[in-house]
């Protein structure tokens, strides 16, 4: 989202659609920063100490027979948690069941195991998730006077292993651990995992590692008084608190790496699934607090991702920091990856032409296409040229899609030309997808009166026969609206689930593949969390459904004693599987979250990504000569070490000059158009890009070498010598030659392929 008055747009609408989204999480934020623990004054009944084979040690903590959690973890001598507040669950029902004086039931505990199974009293009262038509949370209107009743046909079970890992050139020791619900009449869709994780059980002396867009990438810990938090606060907006909890694997890395004198800290889910994530250190607290949502569909039976902690010795600098960062980093791209079979994207020179009125595509194929392709971009990225709001009825923008078609304003046949012009230059083409349809364009369809100036769309063949033929076209929220995405009601997020509207989707899109040339999507709505959405159903039975909307006699009909089943549908499995597809049709897929599928088209600023470069691999970045040089820094090198770090340098086109820029919306002078060199650096990156994987940071940060089997690739970022393992080849991409040598002599800012000699 590039545009100044699209970001206007989106900030103007965050305070209605945000805050009713989000309401729910919110009001829980003050018990959940404060939870109930066992006081000084109260003393502890019982801590059973485990120990693993690995040397992994972990206390199981219960005060008068209540399990209340896992107390310190070990790793030898060193601890991992401070385990002041015991680390377990709290389950609540979107009907206000909260489960509670949890007993262990039976356990079994070896060396290499621990299984806990629990029994378990409920207790009812409070708001419940389920709202009334007027946006209002349901109460559930129990007694008051009732003590909490034993959950007899409720279980929980949580197994516990102990795991060692090689990653890269370290070895982890650490445990893995899983939680199992079932209850024959508490159905839940959501389990909240609440610990902490701090070295040396202090989380002051830490350092916490998470790519975010609005915190520091590496937050230092060097006072019980700071705060850090993973929460989107934005105080420009009417209501700030825009994301609390943010979904692991879609926005956040998928994974924590904390760093510390005493070692490396890992934690991350080993199973794609649907978990909302928050990373705290509150103020005037010494531990980093975790607390992860995991989600599914509303039902008798939940089974969390297993969680893995894992702990490495040793204190290391930033270099080594940052080459454990990554090779744990890899272990998760592969890992969620493989488990939901996705291909694995790789960044690419990009371009972009964006432009936020009616677009000419005969104009970009003729003026545009040739410099952007001699400029070396490989993949060029168009907005949404699928109907919308303003290139088919000249309002709103251009995100707001009507339909999955090409608009006639922007024509069929000259985006194909376009497409085709770009494959014979050796690029593919990109364009922005979105799964929410315009409110606005919907209206068009509601066609009870006579036609007055609006030109109706045609309906044969559009998405308003999917939607007429779907169950449950769109994604309903508690009160039953149709869910918004980009923070506004303009958007009705479609419902991926829904058989139909998938089909649709993806027939329009293989059309567009086909027979247009489209090779790559930018999924608009990954940002703003259509897959985090849920699909409410308070009454999911269509035919009691049917049955009430026909008799009238039913108006006035009281709750049944026992109210029927209830339908919560994540749509975060939807989500990823559909891009899944998408690649089997033959796309790319760029989303704009900064997580761990597809590339990213999203973070914070280059200023603010410039001390931590090598974290934003295959992210898109805006490169500011101006900023860089107000900020002390060098620009050509920071423009050669993105490269080198798999970042990858935005290529706008400047619709008004006709010009090629690093800079969106204007060409301020010539400092903003790439020169010579960067354009013969980013032929360079086209040339070696396949075989930059497996990377390290090489010593005093000389440089970054790839080495797959046989061959490497070297980017020097200083004069030095780099010793070869024997004889190789070495052709220095930044001048075409090559020659045999077992040392090479880098030279600053050249790139070398090296193939080693049999």
């Amino acid at each position: 989202m590039k545009d100044a008055n699209r970001r206007k747009f989106l900030l103007g609408t965050l305070s209605g659609v945000v805050g009713g989204v989000m309401g729910i999480l919110n009001r829980g934020r003050q018990t959940m920063a404060a939870p109930v623990e066992p006081s000084e004054e109260t003393p502890v009944s019982f801590r059973q100490l485990v120990t693993f084979a690995n040397g992994i040690s972990l206390e199981l903590v219960t005060r008068n027979d209540k399990f209340l959690g896992i107390g310190q973890i070990k790793a030898g001598n060193v601890l991992l948690r401070s385990g002041r507040r015991p680390m377990f669950v709290e389950i609540c029902n979107p009907s206000a069941v909260t489960l509670c004086n949890y007993t262990i039931a039976q356990q079994k505990i070896t060396n290499n195991l621990v299984q806990l199974k629990f029994s378990m009293d409920y207790r009812e009262g409070g708001l419940m998730e389920w709202m009334l038509h007027t946006v209002r949370n349901r109460y559930n209107t129990s007694d008051w006077a009732a003590e909490p009743q034993k959950a007899t046909d409720t279980a929980l079970w949580l197994e516990i292993r102990p795991v060692t890992r090689s990653i890269g050139d370290r070895k982890y020791v650490g445990l893995s651990y899983q939680y199992r619900y079932q209850s024959q009449t508490i159905p839940i869709y959501k389990i909240l995992d609440r610990g902490t994780w701090e070295l040396d059980g202090r989380a002051v002396g830490n350092e916490f590692w998470m790519r975010n867009s609005f915190t520091p990438s590496i937050a230092s810990i060097n006072s019980v008084e700071e705060l850090y938090s993973t929460e989107w606060y934005l105080p420009s907006a009417k209501n700030p608190s825009v994301f609390q909890f943010v979904p692991l694997q879609t926005a956040l890395q998928g994974f924590t790496f904390t760093s510390g004198r005493s070692g490396t800290l890992v934690t991350w889910a080993t199973k794609v699934s649907h978990i909302r994530s928050l990373f705290e250190k509150p103020r005037g607290v010494d531990e980093i607090i975790h607390w992860h949502q995991h989600c599914a569909d509303l039902g008798q039976e939940l089974v969390t991702s297993p969680m893995e902690v894992l702990w490495a010795p040793g204190e290391l600098d930033r270099i080594g920091q940052t080459n454990a960062y990554e090779a744990v980093r890899e272990l998760v791209h592969e890992t969620l990856h493989a488990d939901i079979g996705m291909r694995r994207e790789r960044i690419t020179t990009y371009s972009l032409i964006e432009q936020w009125d009616n677009a000419d595509l005969k104009r970009y194929t003729e003026v545009a296409l040739p410099k952007i392709l001699e400029a070396g971009v490989k993949m060029v990225a168009l907005a949404n040229h699928f109907q919308n709001n303003m290139n088919t009825f000249g309002v709103a923008n251009m995100a707001c899609t009507i339909d999955l078609k090409v608009a006639d304003s922007v024509g069929e046949e000259n985006l194909r030309n376009f497409c085709n012009k770009t494959k014979a230059g050796g690029g593919i083409v990109q364009m922005w997808g979105n799964t929410a349809l315009s409110t606005f364009g919907l209206k068009q369809w509601e066609r009870n009166g006579v036609k007055n100036r609006l030109d109706y769309l045609p309906k044969e063949g559009s998405i308003m026969e999917a939607i007429e033929r779907s169950q449950d076209p769109f994604v309903r929220n508690p009160s039953n609206a149709i869910e918004a995405d980009h923070y506004t009601p303009v958007f009705a997020v479609l419902n991926l689930r829904d058989p139909v509207i998938r089909e649709y989707w993806l027939k329009r899109w293989k059309e567009a593949h086909d027979e247009i040339g489209l090779e790559a999507i930018f999924l608009d709505s990954s940002t703003n969390l259509s897959s985090d959405k849920f699909h409410f159903i308070q009454l999911a039975d269509t035919g009691e459904r049917n049955a009430g909307a026909n008799n009238s006699q039913q108006l006035f009909t009281q709750r049944p004693a026992n109210e029927p089943p209830a339908a919560i549908l994540s749509q975060y499995h939807a989500h990823l599987k559909l891009m899944t597809e998408m690649q089997k049709i033959g796309y790319r897929y760029c989303g704009e979250d900064i997580g761990v599928f597809g590339i990213h088209r999203t973070g914070p600023n280059l200023l603010a990504k410039l001390n931590y470069l090598p974290l934003w691999m295959d992210c898109l970045t805006d490169f500011d000569t101006v900023a860089l040089q107000k900020a002390g820094v060098d620009p050509n090198d920071i423009f050669f070490r993105g490269l080198a770090y798999r970042m990858m340098w935005y290529v706008f086109w400047d619709i008004k000059t006709e010009q090629i820029s690093f800079n969106y919306g204007s060409v301020r002078g010539d400092f903003d158009k790439p020169n010579t060199w960067h354009i013969s650096l980013f032929k360079v990156f086209n040339k070696v890009n396949g075989l930059m994987i497996n990377r390290e940071i090489l010593p005093n940060e000389n440089g970054v070498v790839y080495r797959t089997a046989r061959q490497q690739v070297l980017w020097a970022f200083q004069n030095f010598d780099f010793q070869l393992p024997r004889n190789s080849v070495v052709r220095d991409e930044t001048t075409t030659k090559s020659w045999k040598t077992r040392r090479l002599q880098a030279v600053k800012y050249h790139v070398y392929y090296i193939t080693t000699i049999a």
